[in-house]
């Protein structure tokens, strides 16, 4: 787990931004929609945008659609969002994967992600979590939901920190507000369903000229 997390470090370092995609209900039962979510991703890979998540689905079908992804867009840094179960933590296991994110602290499944050496970044709301994390090992922490924790939580979790963290920001985060909050003490942020159909918008493309 350590050289997956230095590694997601090292590519974030670069540009600290994850954009996260996540499938329609129906989507499995469209061929179009496959269509459409190589578009988005061929688009956002266009503008520069180096990291990906997608979000997790029960669908027997997700594992190969991530396994033709990984295949497919081999210049993002593909990850996986909302690992927060058994089911989903086992149907990672194949796929290789650099990186995961669950949106909260789930100390059953971050264990079992641990034991099979898969990165599982925990989602963090309150400080005992937090320590709990850190004593785990992890050395990535997600904080979620950002816009309603505030940098003040940010701030509380840079004060107790014994070793240094690097801290993921996610959770209704604007891209207008990329740059503001990277300078408020964020190490990378996380953009979904604020940002419209997951394509670029004005505000990211300005943002993204500097990476």
């Amino acid at each position: 787990m350590e050289v997956k997390q230095n590694n997601l470090i090292k590519s974030l370092s670069a540009q600290p931004l994850i954009v996260v995609i996540r499938l329609e209900h129906n989507f499995f039962n469209l061929s179009q929609k496959k269509e459409d979510l190589f578009f988005k991703i061929e688009k956002l890979s266009n503008f520069g945008i180096k990291n990906i998540e997608i979000g997790w689905d029960s669908n027997p079908e997700w594992v190969n659609l991530i396994l033709e992804i990984k295949n497919k867009f081999k210049s993002i840094n593909l990850g996986v969002a909302s690992i927060s179960s058994k089911q989903s933590l086992e149907s990672i296991l194949a796929l290789d994967l650099n990186y995961s994110m669950s949106p909260f602290f789930n100390k059953e499944i971050h264990l079992k992600a641990i034991k099979y050496k898969q990165l599982v970044i925990p989602g963090i709301s309150n400080i005992e979590n937090f320590k709990e994390s850190i004593n785990l090992g992890y050395k990535i922490i997600k904080i979620f939901p950002a816009s309603k924790l505030g940098t003040n939580f940010l701030n509380q979790l840079k004060y107790l920190k014994e070793k240094d963290t690097f801290f993921i920001g996610a959770g209704g985060i604007k891209s207008k507000s990329l740059k503001k909050l990277l300078r408020s003490g964020y190490d990378a942020l996380v953009i979904g369903r604020e940002l419209r159909n997951q394509l670029p918008d004005k505000d990211l493309e300005i943002w993204l000229k500097d990476y």
